[in-house]
């Protein structure tokens, strides 16, 4: 029995290490990071399929104005029957031999239906490709957030580590006072309270930071990777010119969604042409050779004709109406992109200006709750050293220790919504 646990420990060892160092380990800024994503990311390589399946309809289309060629093969084999022929009372038999044929034609049409389809499949491609630039966006935005609130959860986790440090060494001066008749216990239990809260936040901070570091693989396509930053946040804010992102050109007609819509006009533009061009005529011609061999006596007389070569015209003459119908249905789907068009453009700048706007008011809010936590510190400390004079009791210093928590947790939240606006406003102007 104690043979079988060890070699289930010995096993269960032997896949842990195995999983460890099977455990890919990137190094990444953040660049590193939004590059990787575009390498590896499942919807950018759903996107450049669908790219790929573009160009690939777009042969389809220039192929049905190529000649098509198509031949056949039959062999026939009457299994020894005999033709019976009566003459003047004489019955005479004559065998049927086993025949081959082949059958070869060639054909090309042509209508004005085929010169749009070939311009619908490059629109297509383009389309195609636009939309890999719009989800190439979606995801750097994705990694810049991402990268960003793993990079602000750990400043939390550093600012509350302190913080416990702090209250910890008060702690332990306190009790010591407690010892010498200096301080009450309920300044003891005041303080133990408090350093039990913050390692409880730690806690919840520590398992919301593991949740980030999801989220960022999930974006980069690498689930099982060990992803070390490489990326500090004081480097990357004091690199960070969110003035210079808050007063950014932008030009509408490059916005990619706006780029999408003019094409979407385009194809419907196309489509009214494709209902034109259904009250057109179609001409096409082929050329058929035909042969048939005789297996045994060749006949005397062969009807088989080797060669032929034809034309037709068909020419929609009367439809009831169908024709007509598709093509009004076509110019209200163009009224209708144009009008999308109009309607997504006045919502773009709208929402240009409240990004704007948002960005300039998170800059504002972080200076702000910068010079707050600043000034809480200060008072944190100057409150610690009355405190062990015995000027302020353990009261007023658990009050002024909550004051520079809420600080902290005030300039936490200033610093994520400033970068998640400059994220949503970059994202916006394409210099992500």
């Amino acid at each position: 029995m104690n043979r079988k646990k060890i070699l289930v420990l010995t096993s269960c060892l032997i896949f842990s290490l195995t999983t460890i160092f099977a455990q890919e380990k990137l190094q990444l800024s953040l660049a590193d990071a939004k590059a990787y994503a575009l390498a590896y990311n499942r919807t950018l390589q759903g996107s450049s399929i669908a790219v790929q399946k573009a160009e690939a309809a777009k042969w389809q289309a220039i192929a049905s104005m190529l000649p098509h060629v198509d031949a056949t093969l039959n062999y026939a084999n009457f299994l020894g029957y005999e033709m019976k022929l009566n003459i003047m009372g004489q019955s005479f038999g004559s065998p049927v031999d086993p025949t081959g044929t082949l059958n070869a034609t060639a054909r090309i049409a042509f209508s004005g239906m085929q010169v749009v389809g070939v311009q619908l499949s490059n629109l297509a491609i383009d389309m195609s490709r636009l939309n890999k630039d719009i989800s190439v966006l979606d995801v750097k935005a994705n990694v810049s957030t991402a990268y960003f609130s793993i990079l602000v959860a750990e400043e939390s986790k550093k600012l509350l580590e302190n913080s416990r440090e702090n209250l910890m060494q008060l702690h332990a001066t306190t009790e010591k006072m407690y010892e010498v008749g200096m301080a009450e216990q309920i300044a003891v239990d005041q303080l133990d309270v408090q350093v039990m809260l913050i390692e409880n936040e730690l806690q919840s901070l520590a398992r919301n930071i593991e949740l980030a570091y999801n989220a960022l693989r999930l974006v980069l396509g690498s689930n099982d990777a060990e992803l070390v930053l490489t990326e500090t946040l004081d480097n990357f804010m004091a690199n960070n010119n969110a003035y210079a992102t808050v007063v950014s050109y932008f030009d509408i007609n490059k916005d990619l969604n706006v780029q999408m819509l003019n094409q979407n006009i385009e194809l419907n533009k196309k489509m009214l042409n494709l209902k034109r061009w259904e009250y057109a005529p179609t001409l096409a011609f082929f050329y058929q050779y035909s042969d048939i061999k005789y297996f045994g006596e060749e006949p005397m007389m062969k009807s088989t004709i080797p060669h032929t070569i034809g034309a037709s015209l068909n020419i929609p003459i009367f439809s009831s109406g169908e024709r007509l119908s598709k093509v009004r249905q076509a110019k209200f789907d163009l009224q209708t992109a144009k009008i999308q068009r109009a309607d997504a453009i006045e919502g773009i700048q709208v929402q240009e200006k409240q990004l704007r706007f948002l960005l300039n008011s998170a800059i504002e809010t972080y200076e702000l709750q910068t010079k707050n936590l600043t000034v809480s510190e200060r008072i944190f400390k100057n409150a610690v050293q009355k405190y062990e004079l015995g000027v302020i009791s353990s009261t007023d210093l658990t009050t002024i220790n909550n004051g520079l928590i809420s600080a902290q947790s005030s300039y936490i939240s200033a610093l994520m919504n400033l970068l998640t606006a400059q994220t949503n406003l970059q994202k916006l102007l394409n210099q992500l």
